[in-house]
């Protein structure tokens, strides 16, 4: 079986992150047609977007609305420095700038800039306006990374089904040879007996061939597979010898059902959503309950921003954990007149930012943004150039909550201390 290659290459904390961002640039809304999406493929030229940017700020001056035209022009300002900033050193993938004005209170000012590394190639440059932020090349990038299977049979019928992102995709059907309980004239009851075993015996061989083929190849993405039928003909399959002893590894649940066709697999995956969720979950709680024991008895691991950056720095975290519930933000200004650069933290994602009360520490004049990062991503980055694992965790377990109010979302579990 032919594998994605792209469904590998995504590291599952990076997928995390960048789908975390991506849901909260999809919560912000303009009051006008004033949010600016710049798509930058890695080998785009420079004066391309650059002269773009400013063709763009031209035309904005025939904006009728005085606020969406200051907004846009403010906006257009901050993509270019930015782009100035990094001197368009673009990373691997290219980048997405946006920026606009994303206050919801008419007159109130929170002029924001976020990029986004796109965790696929851009292959097309974009420029976009409008009242949202244009997120769709970036959400076709988000394909499953996870595989579940599903298996639903009883001795007369098996279908077999994968379940990639929230889509189900039938694999195998099959209907089986297995006489009914009511034996033919003529026939004894041992014989018949013996006739229906070899049957069902032959049906389970030819389904199994079929799980075996259809599974195997998936490795590491396949996550778990659950078997469903009708009385005990599920427990029996899954005692036979011709069941890859990989597969077998893999059954995370049995359930009892009324179908065996497709039906049967709408039936299954609608009764299977606990275990699906719990699958991840328990995965994580792991995580954290391994962090928490060691904690407790002051071993290895550490919590905390300043402890876990220099942890990190210094190499000694073995895998670095982060909560999905981080809202911190990095904002990079930089003086108007002596080039001093300035680096505040905020620690609230809307927590709105006037770069106006900001003075230069060195000779008190102004200064501008020219980079908000996320603080996960600045993170995701650091661990990644040390080459260190990395986990993102949920909220949705206590364990989770506890690591996001208690260690404030920043955790690791060291190597040495």
């Amino acid at each position: 079986m032919q594998k994605d290659s792209q469904m590998v290459e995504v590291d599952s904390a990076e997928l995390a992150v960048f789908k975390k961002k991506l849901k909260e640039l999809a919560s912000y809304h303009g009051r006008g047609t004033e949010l600016i999406s710049v798509y930058i493929p890695n080998a785009t030229d420079r004066s391309t977007v650059m002269n773009q940017l400013a063709t763009e700020m031209s035309q904005s001056s025939n904006i009728k609305s005085p606020q969406t035209r200051k907004n846009v022009q403010s906006a257009l300002k901050k993509i270019s420095n930015f782009l100035k900033q990094i001197n368009f050193q673009l990373p691997a993938n290219g980048i997405v700038v946006f920026s606009g004005n994303i206050s919801e209170v008419e007159g109130r000012n929170d002029l924001r800039l976020f990029t986004v590394k796109p965790i696929k190639p851009l292959r097309t440059k974009l420029y976009w306006c409008d009242s949202s932020f244009h997120l769709d090349p970036l959400s076709e990038m988000v394909v499953p990374t996870e595989i579940y299977a599903f298996v639903v049979m009883d001795k007369r019928e098996a279908t077999i089904a994968l379940l990639i992102g929230k889509r189900y995709e039938i694999v195998g059907h099959f209907t089986s040879m297995v006489a009914g309980k009511t034996r033919a004239g003529g026939q004894s009851a041992q014989r018949f007996e013996r006739l229906r075993e070899e049957a069902a015996q032959e049906f389970y061989r030819k389904v199994c061939d079929k799980v075996n083929q259809a599974l195997v190849n998936y490795g590491d993405k396949l996550k778990g597979i659950i078997v469903g039928g009708p009385g005990q003909t599920k427990r029996h399959f899954l005692e036979t010898e011709h069941l890859d002893y990989r597969l077998k590894d893999k059954v995370i649940g049995i359930l009892d059902l009324s179908y065996t066709d497709e039906s049967g697999i709408r039936e299954i995956i609608q009764l299977s959503d606990e275990i699906l969720r719990n699958t991840g979950l328990m995965q994580e709680k792991k995580v954290l309950e391994v962090f928490l024991r060691e904690v407790v008895k002051d071993g290895l691991a550490t919590y905390g921003n300043k402890e876990v950056e220099q942890a990190l720095e210094a190499g000694k975290i073995k895998q670095l954990i982060l909560s999905e519930g981080l809202t911190w933000r990095i904002v990079k200004m930089k003086c108007v007149n002596c080039g001093e650069e300035i680096t505040r933290v905020l620690k609230d994602v809307h927590e709105a930012f006037d770069e106006t009360e900001v003075k230069c520490p060195k000779c008190a004049s102004a200064v501008e943004v020219v980079e908000e990062t996320d603080y996960l991503d600045h993170l995701l980055e650091t661990a990644h150039a040390m080459g260190t694992e990395t986990v993102v965790v949920s909220t949705d377990t206590p364990e989770g909550e506890q690591f996001l109010k208690s260690f404030g979302g920043i955790g690791a579990l060291l190597r040495y201390k």
